[in-house]
Protein backbone atom coordinates (compact mmCIF):
# COMPACT_ATOMS: atom_id res chain seq x y z
CA UNK A 1 0.00 0.00 0.00
CA UNK A 2 1.59 3.50 -1.08
CA UNK A 3 1.29 6.32 1.30
CA UNK A 4 -0.20 9.31 0.01
CA UNK A 5 1.33 12.73 0.90
CA UNK A 6 -1.23 15.24 0.28
CA UNK A 7 -0.59 19.11 0.54
CA UNK A 8 -2.76 18.95 4.04
CA UNK A 9 -0.08 16.70 5.30
CA UNK A 10 2.89 18.85 4.95
CA UNK A 11 0.81 21.86 5.93
CA UNK A 12 -0.03 20.15 9.12
CA UNK A 13 3.47 18.86 9.67
CA UNK A 14 5.02 22.36 8.80
CA UNK A 15 2.55 23.92 11.16
CA UNK A 16 3.43 21.95 14.42
CA UNK A 17 7.19 22.16 13.88
CA UNK A 18 7.03 25.57 13.27
CA UNK A 19 4.65 25.55 16.83
CA UNK A 20 7.33 23.85 18.64
CA UNK A 21 9.98 25.86 17.51
CA UNK A 22 7.94 28.70 18.66
CA UNK A 23 6.93 26.82 22.33
CA UNK A 24 11.25 26.75 22.63
CA UNK A 25 11.86 30.38 22.15
CA UNK A 26 9.00 31.21 24.67
CA UNK A 27 11.09 28.49 26.78
CA UNK A 28 14.37 30.15 26.87
CA UNK A 29 12.72 33.71 26.91
CA UNK A 30 11.33 32.60 29.87
CA UNK A 31 14.03 31.41 31.46
CA UNK A 32 16.06 34.55 30.95
CA UNK A 33 13.15 37.27 31.98
CA UNK A 34 12.54 35.40 35.52
CA UNK A 35 16.53 34.06 35.61
CA UNK A 36 15.13 30.42 36.42
CA UNK A 37 15.97 27.23 34.88
CA UNK A 38 12.54 25.76 36.20
CA UNK A 39 9.55 27.93 36.29
CA UNK A 40 6.72 24.89 36.00
CA UNK A 41 7.05 21.58 37.26
CA UNK A 42 6.94 20.39 33.47
CA UNK A 43 10.30 22.29 32.68
CA UNK A 44 12.39 19.86 34.92
CA UNK A 45 10.07 17.36 36.54
CA UNK A 46 13.35 15.45 38.31
CA UNK A 47 14.76 18.80 39.17
CA UNK A 48 11.71 20.23 40.47
CA UNK A 49 11.77 17.49 42.78
CA UNK A 50 15.14 18.32 43.53
CA UNK A 51 14.77 22.10 44.15
CA UNK A 52 12.04 21.10 46.95
CA UNK A 53 14.20 18.70 48.57
CA UNK A 54 16.78 21.40 48.81
CA UNK A 55 14.34 24.05 49.75
CA UNK A 56 12.75 21.87 52.63
CA UNK A 57 16.35 21.04 53.65
CA UNK A 58 17.57 25.09 53.63
CA UNK A 59 14.64 25.75 55.45
CA UNK A 60 15.40 23.43 58.17
CA UNK A 61 18.90 24.72 58.70
CA UNK A 62 17.55 28.41 58.69
CA UNK A 63 15.62 27.02 61.98
CA UNK A 64 18.64 25.11 63.27
CA UNK A 65 20.69 28.47 62.66
CA UNK A 66 18.00 30.41 64.62
CA UNK A 67 18.22 28.28 67.59
CA UNK A 68 21.86 28.19 67.46
CA UNK A 69 21.52 32.89 67.49
CA UNK A 70 18.96 32.01 70.53
CA UNK A 71 21.18 29.83 72.52
CA UNK A 72 24.41 31.51 72.17
CA UNK A 73 22.72 35.14 73.18
CA UNK A 74 21.70 33.17 76.21
CA UNK A 75 24.38 31.57 77.23
CA UNK A 76 26.34 34.78 76.60
CA UNK A 77 24.16 36.67 78.98
CA UNK A 78 24.84 33.57 81.62
CA UNK A 79 28.60 33.70 81.20
CA UNK A 80 28.59 37.43 81.80
CA UNK A 81 26.25 37.02 84.98
CA UNK A 82 28.44 34.04 86.00
CA UNK A 83 31.56 36.50 85.60
CA UNK A 84 30.18 39.29 87.59
CA UNK A 85 29.29 36.68 90.02
CA UNK A 86 33.06 35.27 90.12
CA UNK A 87 34.47 38.83 90.70
CA UNK A 88 31.94 39.98 93.78
CA UNK A 89 32.83 36.45 95.24
CA UNK A 90 36.32 37.45 94.73
CA UNK A 91 36.07 40.62 96.52
CA UNK A 92 34.35 38.84 99.39
CA UNK A 93 37.47 36.28 99.69
CA UNK A 94 39.45 39.50 99.75
CA UNK A 95 37.11 41.19 102.47
CA UNK A 96 37.16 38.11 104.47
CA UNK A 97 40.78 37.02 104.51
CA UNK A 98 41.70 40.61 105.86
CA UNK A 99 38.76 40.05 108.51
CA UNK A 100 40.14 36.49 109.80
CA UNK A 101 43.98 38.20 109.81
CA UNK A 102 42.48 40.12 113.04
CA UNK A 103 44.48 43.25 111.82
CA UNK A 104 40.80 45.03 111.77
CA UNK A 105 39.58 47.47 114.36
CA UNK A 106 36.17 47.34 115.23
CA UNK A 107 35.16 49.79 112.64
CA UNK A 108 36.52 48.86 109.58
CA UNK A 109 35.40 44.68 110.44
CA UNK A 110 32.10 46.59 110.77
CA UNK A 111 32.37 48.37 107.01
CA UNK A 112 33.57 45.27 105.91
CA UNK A 113 30.41 43.58 107.16
CA UNK A 114 28.70 45.80 105.36
CA UNK A 115 30.29 45.44 101.92
CA UNK A 116 29.28 41.34 102.32
CA UNK A 117 25.69 42.90 102.70
CA UNK A 118 26.49 45.16 99.42
CA UNK A 119 27.87 41.73 97.96
CA UNK A 120 24.83 39.72 98.52
CA UNK A 121 22.69 41.93 96.93
CA UNK A 122 24.54 42.37 93.54
CA UNK A 123 25.23 38.49 93.73
CA UNK A 124 21.47 38.15 94.04
CA UNK A 125 20.66 40.62 91.41
CA UNK A 126 22.78 39.08 88.96
CA UNK A 127 21.44 36.10 89.50
CA UNK A 128 18.10 37.45 88.48
CA UNK A 129 19.49 38.03 85.00
CA UNK A 130 17.18 38.22 82.00
CA UNK A 131 17.52 37.64 78.04
CA UNK A 132 15.02 38.40 75.58
CA UNK A 133 12.26 38.49 78.99
CA UNK A 134 13.05 35.38 80.25
CA UNK A 135 15.09 34.68 83.51
CA UNK A 136 18.06 32.69 82.87
CA UNK A 137 18.59 31.24 85.62
CA UNK A 138 15.08 30.00 86.92
CA UNK A 139 15.48 26.49 85.25
CA UNK A 140 12.29 26.01 83.09
CA UNK A 141 10.34 28.69 85.16
CA UNK A 142 11.57 31.08 83.18
CA UNK A 143 8.96 34.08 84.01
CA UNK A 144 10.16 34.14 87.98
CA UNK A 145 12.28 35.36 89.48
CA UNK A 146 14.81 32.95 90.81
CA UNK A 147 15.51 35.06 93.97
CA UNK A 148 14.13 37.98 95.15
CA UNK A 149 15.98 41.07 95.29
CA UNK A 150 17.26 43.04 98.19
CA UNK A 151 19.41 41.81 100.87
CA UNK A 152 16.48 41.74 104.11
CA UNK A 153 14.59 39.52 101.29
CA UNK A 154 14.81 35.81 102.02
CA UNK A 155 17.60 33.92 100.10
CA UNK A 156 15.36 31.15 98.44
CA UNK A 157 15.45 29.76 95.09
CA UNK A 158 12.07 30.17 93.31
CA UNK A 159 12.84 28.34 90.34
CA UNK A 160 12.88 24.79 89.42
CA UNK A 161 15.86 22.40 87.98
CA UNK A 162 14.32 21.81 84.59
CA UNK A 163 16.55 22.26 81.87
CA UNK A 164 16.55 24.46 78.41
CA UNK A 165 17.54 23.20 75.24
CA UNK A 166 17.80 24.32 72.04
CA UNK A 167 17.51 21.75 68.84
CA UNK A 168 20.77 22.58 67.05
CA UNK A 169 20.17 19.99 64.28
CA UNK A 170 18.40 16.28 63.77
CA UNK A 171 18.11 15.11 66.76
CA UNK A 172 20.64 17.42 68.65
CA UNK A 173 20.10 19.08 71.43
CA UNK A 174 22.74 21.23 73.64
CA UNK A 175 21.52 22.87 77.13
CA UNK A 176 21.05 26.54 77.23
CA UNK A 177 20.71 27.50 80.79
CA UNK A 178 22.89 27.22 83.74
CA UNK A 179 22.12 25.26 87.43
CA UNK A 180 23.29 28.82 89.23
CA UNK A 181 21.05 27.00 92.12
CA UNK A 182 23.79 24.58 93.40
CA UNK A 183 25.99 27.69 93.78
CA UNK A 184 24.09 29.50 95.58
CA UNK A 185 21.74 27.51 97.42
CA UNK A 186 19.18 28.96 99.89
CA UNK A 187 20.93 30.67 101.86
CA UNK A 188 19.85 28.25 104.82
CA UNK A 189 22.94 27.91 107.28
CA UNK A 190 24.68 24.35 106.34
CA UNK A 191 23.68 24.10 103.04
CA UNK A 192 26.87 24.72 101.41
CA UNK A 193 25.85 27.65 99.04
CA UNK A 194 27.25 30.91 98.42
CA UNK A 195 24.33 33.07 99.82
CA UNK A 196 24.79 30.64 103.36
CA UNK A 197 28.44 31.30 103.00
CA UNK A 198 28.03 34.90 103.22
CA UNK A 199 25.28 35.51 105.73
CA UNK A 200 27.67 33.44 108.06
CA UNK A 201 30.72 35.60 106.98
CA UNK A 202 28.47 38.39 107.87
CA UNK A 203 27.22 37.27 111.54
CA UNK A 204 30.90 36.03 112.06
CA UNK A 205 32.14 39.46 110.99
CA UNK A 206 29.42 41.54 113.60
CA UNK A 207 29.77 38.90 116.02
CA UNK A 208 25.48 38.08 115.29
CA UNK A 209 24.05 34.60 115.44
CA UNK A 210 26.76 33.47 117.70
CA UNK A 211 29.16 33.89 114.92
CA UNK A 212 32.73 35.21 115.55
CA UNK A 213 35.52 36.53 114.37
CA UNK A 214 37.83 33.73 114.84
CA UNK A 215 35.29 31.60 112.69
CA UNK A 216 36.30 33.36 109.51
CA UNK A 217 39.15 30.95 108.39
CA UNK A 218 36.15 28.25 108.57
CA UNK A 219 34.56 30.29 105.86
CA UNK A 220 37.27 31.22 103.74
CA UNK A 221 37.53 27.48 102.76
CA UNK A 222 33.77 27.61 102.41
CA UNK A 223 34.32 29.95 100.05
CA UNK A 224 37.06 28.49 98.01
CA UNK A 225 34.22 25.32 97.66
CA UNK A 226 31.85 27.65 96.35
CA UNK A 227 34.52 29.28 93.66
CA UNK A 228 35.06 25.89 92.73
CA UNK A 229 31.61 25.14 92.20
CA UNK A 230 31.01 28.41 90.54
CA UNK A 231 33.90 27.06 88.35
CA UNK A 232 32.17 23.98 87.33
CA UNK A 233 29.41 25.72 86.17
CA UNK A 234 30.83 28.34 84.12
CA UNK A 235 32.58 25.60 82.04
CA UNK A 236 28.92 24.03 81.68
CA UNK A 237 28.13 27.11 80.19
CA UNK A 238 31.38 27.76 77.97
CA UNK A 239 31.32 24.06 76.17
CA UNK A 240 27.43 24.73 75.66
CA UNK A 241 29.18 28.11 73.55
CA UNK A 242 31.27 25.85 72.16
CA UNK A 243 28.84 23.62 70.86
CA UNK A 244 26.97 26.36 69.64
CA UNK A 245 29.90 27.89 67.75
CA UNK A 246 30.81 24.40 66.09
CA UNK A 247 27.04 24.23 65.22
CA UNK A 248 26.69 27.53 63.52
CA UNK A 249 29.97 26.88 61.45
CA UNK A 250 28.95 23.45 60.42
CA UNK A 251 25.05 24.69 59.46
CA UNK A 252 26.39 27.53 57.49
CA UNK A 253 28.84 25.51 55.76
CA UNK A 254 25.60 22.91 54.95
CA UNK A 255 23.53 26.12 54.30
CA UNK A 256 26.23 27.31 51.55
CA UNK A 257 26.59 23.72 49.85
CA UNK A 258 22.98 23.11 49.32
CA UNK A 259 22.16 27.19 47.95
CA UNK A 260 25.38 26.28 45.47
CA UNK A 261 23.68 22.61 44.42
CA UNK A 262 20.23 24.95 44.16
CA UNK A 263 21.54 27.35 42.21
CA UNK A 264 22.80 24.50 39.51
CA UNK A 265 19.52 23.72 39.59
CA UNK A 266 17.31 27.13 39.55
CA UNK A 267 19.36 29.58 38.04
CA UNK A 268 19.28 30.51 34.32
CA UNK A 269 23.26 30.17 32.84
CA UNK A 270 22.28 33.72 30.94
CA UNK A 271 25.64 33.89 28.68
CA UNK A 272 24.27 30.07 27.56
CA UNK A 273 20.67 30.87 27.86
CA UNK A 274 21.27 34.14 25.50
CA UNK A 275 23.22 32.09 22.94
CA UNK A 276 20.69 29.54 23.05
CA UNK A 277 17.77 32.00 22.69
CA UNK A 278 19.92 33.38 19.59
CA UNK A 279 20.33 29.99 17.70
CA UNK A 280 16.56 29.09 17.84
CA UNK A 281 15.28 32.20 17.06
CA UNK A 282 17.54 32.17 13.37
CA UNK A 283 16.48 28.87 13.18
CA UNK A 284 12.73 29.88 13.61
CA UNK A 285 13.04 32.48 11.18
CA UNK A 286 14.53 30.22 8.47
CA UNK A 287 11.88 28.11 9.18
CA UNK A 288 9.29 30.26 8.36
CA UNK A 289 11.15 32.00 4.99
CA UNK A 290 11.41 28.13 3.89
CA UNK A 291 7.77 27.24 5.17
CA UNK A 292 6.75 30.48 2.82
CA UNK A 293 8.17 28.91 -0.45
CA UNK A 294 5.71 25.98 0.22
CA UNK A 295 2.52 26.42 1.97
CA UNK A 296 -0.58 28.38 1.08
CA UNK A 297 -1.45 31.54 0.92
CA UNK A 298 -3.98 30.96 3.32
CA UNK A 299 -1.62 28.97 5.86
CA UNK A 300 0.66 31.96 5.83
CA UNK A 301 -2.30 34.39 6.70
CA UNK A 302 -2.63 32.05 9.07
CA UNK A 303 0.68 32.00 10.55
CA UNK A 304 0.68 35.41 10.43
CA UNK A 305 -2.66 36.24 12.43
CA UNK A 306 -0.95 34.29 15.27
Amino acid sequence: MTLRITPQMVDTSNVTTLEADLNQLDTIQQTLSTGYQINQPSDNPYGETEALALNAQIASYASYQSNINDGTAWVESASASLQSIQSALNGVQTLTTQAANGTLNATDLKDSAQEVLQYIGEIKQMADAQYNGSYIFSGTATTTAPYQEGVSAPDTYQGNAGSIDRLIGPKITVPINANLHAVLGDGVPGDGGLLSTLRTIYNDMTGTGGGTQSDLGNQLTALQSNLSSLEVVQAQVGASQDQLQMAGTRIQSLQTTDQTQLGNIEDTNMAQATLQYSTEQAGYQAALQSTAAIVQQSLMNFLQGV
